[in-house]
């Protein structure tokens, strides 16, 4: 229970940079010099996040195998389709 409310809580400071980066553009002092396009990186950190957080939470609201299948599925997509994002915003802006 422990790791799950810590796991929660990395999940939870993830999503606040993401928010961050979405309305401000202001990135960790880390990242500035990696990343080109700051709002998109924060968009790729909040759908990371929503998918970790769906991966915690299969816990307690899994109650059948199938349930358990389609939500890891769905939370390993979001988690690959924030990283795909995150990879993106490194990079210049296709022309």
């Amino acid at each position: 229970m422990v790791w799950t409310g810590l796991a929660a809580a990395a999940c939870a400071l993830m999503a606040v940079s993401g928010v961050v980066a979405v309305t401000t553009g202001r990135m960790l002092p880390t990242l500035q010099g990696r990343v080109v396009r700051p709002e998109l990186w924060g968009y790729g950190q909040l759908v990371f996040a929503s998918g970790m957080a769906t991966g915690i939470s299969l816990r307690w609201w899994a109650s059948s195998l199938a349930l358990g299948d389609a939500g890891a599925a769905t939370a390993l997509a979001l988690i690959a389709l924030g990283g795909a994002l995150q990879w993106r915003a490194q990079r210049p802006a296709l022309r």
